[in-house]
Order: structure tokens, then sequence, then C-alpha cells
């Protein structure tokens, strides 16, 4: 089974193995669904998704999403791993379009069969 990595999000760790999100000072739950959320963005950085290519990606054909349930989970996530979700630095609303991951702060790490892959980005 392949890993599925972590990523570095500022000072918070997201290990999707794991399922678990931690800061300096605390675990951060999270559900299923958030987590393949964060996995698409850190896994494409900086790339606009519309809310209905979020919807086919994440929640797929398994629940009936409305472009608002889109809105609601990203601000849960701003509020889970923003320092002020009112302006957030990582997850962006870009007008008109969609949200974005900005890739500034952020960090990811996907293991192989060759060892381990690290990745930063920057703006």
């Amino acid at each position: 089974m392949q890993s599925r990595g972590r990523a570095t999000l500022g000072d918070t760790v997201i290990d999707f193995d794991r399922m678990e999100i931690r800061n300096s000072s605390q675990s951060i739950p999270a559900t299923s669904l958030e987590f393949r959320l964060l996995k698409l963005f850190i896994d494409n950085p900086n790339r606009v998704f519309s809310r209905k290519e979020l919807i086919r990606a994440v929640w797929k054909k398994r629940k009936r999403a409305s472009l608002r349930t889109v809105d609601n989970f990203i601000s849960r996530l701003r509020r889970k791993l923003e320092k002020n979700p009112v302006d957030p630095i990582f997850f962006q609303t870009v007008k008109g379009t969609g949200y974005r991951l900005v890739s500034t702060g952020l960090t990811s790490s996907t293991f192989s069969t060759q060892g381990i892959i690290n990745q930063a980005w920057t703006a």
C-alpha cells in the first residue's frame, strides 16, 4: 500500500496516512471529507478549482453537495488551519471562480519505494 504522505502548512502538520492534523499546541479534528479536500489542494498548489470541480473530485456521487457545501467546508478548513480565518493566507477565494491553496509555507512529502520525496513550494 502506497503512503499518501504528509504536508506542513505553516506550523501545522497534516498526516494523511494517520488522518491526523497537529499544530504546535494541539491535535485538530477533521472529517474524511476535509482530508480529501485538503489532499486535493495540497497535491495541486496554486491551482484554482471551481466549486463544481471540487464537488466532482471530493464528494463524487455519494452525496448531493451544493455549491454552498463547498463554501462551508472551505470555511471549516480556514477556521482549523488559518491563524486568522477572516483574512486567510493559505485558502484563498478567487472571486467569481473558486478557491486555491496558496503554496506559501507549504511543504509536502510523499513516500515511495525509493525513499522520501520532499516538495516545497514558494509563491
